[in-house]
């Protein structure tokens, strides 16, 4: 029993099996072309970013491009006219609070600098890092090249 209103078996002048031009007994839902969602690669990507980004927020020099990465891979997931995700969504904002966290450790540790210097076991222990890493004080350093002094408390 040939099911088919053209009488070619579902099969195109090549020869090959025309999945448009069939019926329900040999065709299915599964049989259908499917593509991947546009936007989907940067969603994930912005995803990873943005939690390697929150996850480094200590350490200022990983998270800052970490988050400035995520937060692109999110604008190019987020196409004209499109929809975003719950991924895309996702990588945004963890990617934002990791570059925040990041600017406002580093904002923090450039203003407290000064009154961490003035205290004698922490100017000491910095001192010590620096004579070992460099071979020059933090303060003759800091003198030499930047012409800044620590006042002595």
């Amino acid at each position: 029993m040939d099911y088919n209103q053209n009488g070619q078996n579902n099969r195109n002048d090549r020869g090959q099996w025309d999945r448009w031009n069939s019926n329900a007994s040999n065709s299915s839902y599964y049989n259908q072309p499917t593509h991947r969602p546009y936007g989907q690669l940067f969603s994930i990507a912005s995803a990873v970013c943005g939690i390697l980004a929150t996850t480094t927020c200590c350490t200022v020099v990983l998270s800052l491009p970490l988050g400035a990465l995520g937060i692109l891979f999110a604008v190019l997931a987020h196409r004209k006219g499109r929809k975003s995700s719950s991924t895309c969504v996702t990588g945004f904002t963890l990617s934002v609070i990791g570059l925040v966290a990041a600017v406002g450790i580093m904002i923090y540790s450039l203003v407290m600098m000064p009154a961490m210097m003035k205290n004698e076991t922490f100017r000491n222990q910095i001192n010590s890092m620096m004579q070992q890493m460099y071979g020059v004080d933090f303060t003759e350093f800091m003198e030499r090249y930047y012409g800044y002094s620590f006042e002595n408390p």
